[in-house]
């Protein structure tokens, strides 16, 4: 009988100690903030950074914070921010702070991946090529592994020149893209006078290259005076009188 009763005693003594703990454990974690409510409000925000930004869902990887950091419960919800100097795509950062009555705040390491298509070389390409139809084409990459930029435009990357010899599935990026060249040095050129109301033609001589968009100067034939101007699609050189 008395080792029955011992028994229960030892029994009860353990459940105790069991309620003890998990009590204890239970106050414990009510003091401070969890790790996952941070994560979670982490992938949220920078989801939502990305939809707005790259009008595409994004998928979020929180860095891991330090398992023995201890941040006061919040009685207030936490906010988020981009820090300054955070990227809105690929390995960068999120804020996250308390505005109560024990404010804190951190910054969280995450990485955002966002799938868009991008235009790749479908073989290798030679630099000084000029980019025809099936030399490119439209793939899904995730803009994160993307550092020096993509170009997504078709139609407007035809017709133009690499400045370096590329492989296959290459994502052309806008610096090694060039325009063609429309005119060269001395070449003989149609100078096109905007006055506002009316337009004039006229022959003149380029005294430099240059492609669509790019300014250069140009001599008039006929009274030899000097202009600048900016080079149009079709060749013509614009210039403002």
């Amino acid at each position: 009988m008395r080792i029955r009763l011992n028994n229960m005693l030892n029994v009860c003594s353990y459940g105790l100690l069991l309620f003890v703990v998990f009590v204890s454990t239970s106050v414990l974690a009510a003091q401070y903030q969890s790790h996952a409510s941070i994560y979670s409000l982490a992938k949220t925000f920078m989801q939502q950074n990305a939809a707005e930004r790259y009008l595409s869902n994004a998928q979020i990887t929180p860095g891991k914070l330090d398992s023995r950091l201890k941040l006061k419960a919040c009685e207030k919800p936490l906010q988020a921010y981009l820090p300054n100097g955070s990227r809105g795509v690929g390995k960068t950062t999120v804020g996250i702070k308390c505005t109560g009555t024990r404010p804190w705040s951190i910054n969280l390491p995450v990485k955002v991946s966002v799938y868009q298509n991008v235009l790749v070389a479908t073989k290798q390409l030679n630099r000084g090529a000029t980019i025809k139809a099936g030399d490119i084409k439209l793939a899904s990459r995730d803009l994160a592994d993307l550092p020096y930029g993509y170009v997504d435009d078709y139609s407007a990357t035809l017709g133009m020149k690499l400045k370096r010899r590329i492989s296959s599935g290459f994502v052309i990026t806008p610096a090694i893209l060039k325009k063609p060249q429309l005119i060269s040095r001395g070449q003989r050129v149609t100078i096109l006078a905007d006055t506002g109301k009316m337009q004039v033609r006229m022959s003149g001589k380029a005294l430099g290259p240059g492609a669509a968009g790019d300014r250069i100067t140009v001599v008039n034939i006929s009274s030899k005076q000097k202009l600048e101007g900016v080079i149009t699609d079709n060749g013509e050189v614009k210039v403002d009188i």
